[in-house]
């Protein structure tokens, strides 16, 4: 037995694709809060340890932690260079497509996970001190945070 062996399997399952949305995406950290149940907040970073907030209290957990959970498919994913951004007027420049792909990437992986189950990652920008965050749940408008501006993203391309 593994250390988080004895993780809710809900949890498990957030852990598990936290995880695969940090590597897939190349994000900085990926948030999940865990709705149902046993909600619980579940955080990793790079080359950190997966921190767990739930009932049991506050525990690291080792990058591995529920390697073995078994996962549907998973929506596209890629690594980007940093988005070229501007907090003051709030602009957001990067690979073609590229912001549009990771705002779905979120939803679609807070799709994967209980009732209103939130998603958060943040990404590396040309501003260390300022990382782009993307925040969704299953079926709701996506957030675009850049410094104190928050922005909706419509990934639908309804007008």
């Amino acid at each position: 037995m593994t250390e988080g062996d004895d993780l809710d399997p809900l949890v498990a399952r957030a852990v598990a694709l936290a995880r695969e949305l940090l590597h897939g995406t190349g994000a900085l950290r990926v948030s999940v809060g865990l709705d149902g149940p046993a909600p619980a907040i579940v955080e990793t970073e790079r080359l950190r340890a997966i921190v767990v907030r739930d009932g049991a209290g506050e525990r690291e957990l080792p990058h591995d932690a529920a390697g073995d959970v078994a996962l549907p498919e998973l929506p596209l994913m890629r690594r980007l260079p940093p988005f070229e951004v501007s907090a003051d007027d709030g602009r957001v420049a990067g690979v073609l497509g590229g912001l549009e792909m990771l705002g779905r990437a979120v939803r679609e992986i807070a799709a994967l996970l209980p009732a209103a189950s939130v998603v958060a990652a943040d990404y590396e920008t040309n501003d260390p001190a300022l990382p782009l965050g993307i925040a969704g749940r299953a079926g709701e408008p996506l957030v675009v945070l850049l410094g104190e501006q928050e922005f909706a993203l419509d990934v639908d391309g309804a007008c």
